[in-house]
């Protein structure tokens, strides 16, 4: 499932930058902002919770309005120890890379 969360979460990422309603400095900003607020939470609740708060904020804030969404993989199962540590290091690998390859 590692594979699948972090393509999944290249794609956001791509999409959060690429979106036609801003410019693409401003995509880095939002991608880096979300980056920056996942990747210090520590239990994979909060986790989950504060990717799916930025994630909503960005895909019904109408400047934003990106087309992306929560992978069902994310909610289908409990995140424990060593689990949670690889998913979290899919996703943020997976955004660190799009974030990447706009540079």
């Amino acid at each position: 499932p590692y594979e699948q969360i972090f393509k999944w979460a290249f794609g956001v990422g791509k999409n959060i930058i690429n979106n036609e309603r801003y410019d693409k400095e401003k995509g880095v900003d939002l991608l880096k902002k979300l980056i920056f607020a996942v990747r210090a939470e520590e239990t994979p609740g909060r986790f989950l919770e504060k990717l799916s708060e930025l994630l909503t904020e960005y895909k019904t804030n109408t400047s934003i309005s990106a087309d992306i969404n929560m992978h069902p993989e994310l909610f289908s199962r409990e995140w424990h120890a060593d689990s949670f540590y690889y998913m979290k290091s899919a996703i943020l690998t997976g955004l660190l890379n799009a974030l990447g390859s706009e540079r």
